[in-house]
């Protein structure tokens, strides 16, 4: 279980896609495939991880929060926001509708909005919860996130094989990773772009030369405003040219904290799981190992222990022996 450095109540966050892809591509080289032919290595990667999360951290909040089919406001800003990401693999798409049916049985309440993007809505969750007195664990390994990271919202990265443990990030730790703090971290992603949504950035700018841009001159426009005291010729060019890339690129990664969502923290209380349901769902999509879970490790049936017994055999051989065991029986 996580630390938990105040006497707050805490609040888990699921980034649901983000964790649905890392779930399918861990299998990607050996697949779950059903006897009727439905692959469903990211539904059962999706609820491992999630059953394993509630039994070891057992989050007083908890909610699943999904990117809408419809393009956002960041695709009106930038057209080719996100453009080089190809389309979501046929065998996944054919697992989303068991996706919600195992999220409704599973009791995880799911939170998405027509052209909203899931990070909005988990920056808006976060600092709601934090107004309210919770801790936030964001689980995701998006570093978008670590922005919002504060003395209560944290950024939960799931572990991996190698290292199962999840890292957990505070501001400290961000500071580690990536050499700024986390209000510096939409700077730095302005001026060195993110390739996996494709938000430009500046040419020539990669990741250690923004990180000395912002530690010289403080922050994106800082670094513009000093672009002539800059002696390396490419970065020079590009921050006198890519001005209008950095600010851009700065507001496409900038997460919202003020969308209006149809739910309130109060109404994301963890619920236990609907055991009939589950079992139902998992016998469907033939997840044996999670059904086991169900009843050993998260204790989900009422099994109670038989009394011990002790025994006493004996063998009858004669009539005799048979007579004074009928009378010891009967007292």
């Amino acid at each position: 279980m996580t630390s938990n450095k105040t006497n707050r109540k805490r609040f888990f966050i699921l980034d649901g896609f983000a964790l649905l892809y890392r779930a399918h591509f861990a299998l990607i080289r050996n697949p779950l495939i059903t006897s009727y032919g439905l692959h469903t290595s990211a539904l059962f990667g999706f609820a491992n991880q999630v059953m394993k999360l509630i039994r070891s951290e057992n989050p007083d909040y908890i909610v699943c929060a999904f990117d809408s089919k419809e393009k956002t406001f960041r695709h009106d800003m930038y057209e080719k926001y996100k453009a080089n990401r190809p389309p979501m693999p046929q065998e996944l798409q054919e697992q989303l509708p068991h996706l919600w049916e195992m999220l409704e049985a599973m009791n995880l309440p799911v939170l998405k909005k027509p052209g909203v993007e899931a990070d909005d809505i988990i920056g808006t969750l976060a600092l709601s919860a934090n107004e309210e007195g919770l801790d936030t664990y964001i689980v995701s390994g998006d570093k978008d996130f670590m922005q919002l990271m504060n003395d209560h919202i944290f950024m939960y990265a799931p572990g991996t094989r190698k290292s199962p443990d999840p890292v957990i990030y505070d501001p400290k730790k961000v500071e580690e990773k990536w050499g700024v703090p986390p209000e510096k971290m939409i700077d730095l992603l302005g001026l060195m772009g993110d390739s996996s949504d494709n938000v430009p950035g500046v040419a020539g700018v990669g990741e250690k030369t923004a990180v000395k841009l912002i530690n010289a001159y403080g922050s994106l426009e800082g670094a513009l405003a000093n672009a002539d005291k800059v002696t390396n010729k490419r970065v020079h060019k590009g921050l006198k040219e890519g001005a209008e890339n950095a600010r851009l690129s700065k507001e496409l990664v900038t997460i919202l904290t003020d969308v209006e969502l149809a739910c309130q923290v109060d109404d994301l209380l963890k619920k236990d799981m609907d055991l009939d349901a589950c079992t139902e769902k998992f016998r469907e999509l033939e997840f044996h190992a999670l059904l086991k879970q169900l009843s050993s490790e998260l204790g989900l049936e009422d099994k109670k222990p038989q009394p011990k017994v002790d025994k006493n055999y004996q063998t009858v051989l004669s009539k005799k022996d048979l007579t004074s065991l009928i009378k010891t029986l009967k007292g």
